[in-house]
């Protein structure tokens, strides 16, 4: 359709919809509005597809010959603008036996019949919410028919190769020391790290995550189900980008379980490491209710004590506290020996009172 005749069509659609847009509400005129916006889109592009689909007959083929095409073929395509038939030609070299089709790879069409910005759109809509939502979603507010489990199928294959990416950079910059430039300069960057269960397929996997924080330039996070050593060289390069080669001080903050601390000390090997509180608390609570019973109100009275004692730097005397308990059972004797490992090894990272004055999180 040429283009005076798309706005001609436009302008009777914008006509219609403004006549029979009297007296209703906000919502409903908006929904007029866009359904408008989404026909130009369509109409729009449909003719953009159609005025450069001349191709010749034959090309030089990539080895040097010529390819031949006897006929054009047409492939649907799924846009932000509607679906189209796009029409191209496949050519065929008889010398080397390549075909290729020239008008894919300059529409930058890929293997499925989504274009890039579909793709890029399932993709960011399906990272925040679940795939049957995604679904409802993009058919209300893009028009997208897309069942879930074509949005499920779009956004695995992307999230699969932005990882793939995500984790061949990380290693390089991890081993072969590539550099990461970063605009990035705060006083203070600080990384807190941890790990939780989530289940995925039916099973349930370790979650690795990370949140990095600068006042100068707010939270960045990342998450992934490698393994450690990769979710450390992730770290490292998210890190890396929010400036922790130029910040002047680097804080580390994690739950205390080894797995981390070796991570920060082989990659922030200058990091001031920080148990944060509420896991500190939370073994507090281990032992007490291991000791004492479940609630109760010695078990609560001792883990006020020991809190106090925790914030000004009295992890020792936690130590001294848990060594008077002698349980008679294998689960209090568990108890006592993996706390007493606990705030034994963390200790230099229970520093509370010290950590407030010089302004830690």
């Amino acid at each position: 359709m040429p283009a005076n005749a798309i706005v001609t069509e436009l302008l009777r659609a914008i006509q219609h919809e403004i006549s029979e847009s009297v007296g209703e509400d906000l919502s409903s005129k908006e929904e007029r509005a866009l359904r408008i916006g989404r026909m130009a889109a369509e109409m729009s592009l449909s003719e953009m597809l159609s005025v450069d689909e001349e191709e010749p007959a034959a090309v030089v083929c990539g080895c040097g010959q010529t390819a031949k095409s006897k006929e054009r073929e047409s492939r649907t395509v799924v846009t932000l603008a509607g679906t189209h038939k796009v029409m191209r030609r496949k050519y065929h070299c008889r010398v080397c036996g390549a075909w290729g089709v020239p008008r894919d790879r300059l529409l930058g069409i890929g293997v499925g019949n989504y274009s890039a910005g579909v793709v890029a759109l399932t993709s960011e809509v399906a990272a925040g919410f679940p795939f049957e939502a995604s679904e409802d979603f993009l058919a209300r507010r893009f028009g997208l028919d897309l069942c879930y489990k074509q949005v499920q199928r779009l956004a695995e294959r992307t999230g699969s190769v932005v990882s793939s990416d995500e984790l061949n950079l990380a290693r390089s910059v991890a081993v072969d020391k590539v550099a990461v430039l970063s605009q990035e300069k705060p006083k203070r960057l600080t990384v807190s790290a941890d790990g939780l269960m989530v289940n995925s397929d039916g099973s349930w996997t370790e979650m690795k995550c990370a949140s990095f924080i600068s006042e100068e330039h707010g939270r960045s996070t990342i998450a992934t189900m490698e393994r450690a050593e990769k979710f450390g060289e992730l770290l490292h390069l998210e890190a890396m980008r929010r400036g922790a080669a130029n910040t002047e001080e680097l804080v580390f903050v994690a739950d205390g379980a080894a797995w981390i601390w070796n991570l920060a000390a082989h990659h922030f090997p200058d990091a001031v490491e920080i148990v944060d509180w509420y896991h500190a608390t939370q073994h507090l609570w281990q032992v007490a209710n291991a000791w004492y019973g479940d609630g109760t109100g010695k078990a609560k009275s001792w883990v006020k004590h020991n809190k106090a004692r925790l914030m000004e730097d009295g992890a020792d005397r936690v130590v001294s506290s848990i060594k008077q308990w002698n349980p008679t059972d294998e689960e209090g004797q568990k108890v006592k020996r993996e706390n007493m490992h606990y705030f034994t090894t963390n200790a230099k990272r229970m520093l509370y009172a010290t950590y407030r004055e010089l302004g830690y999180p």
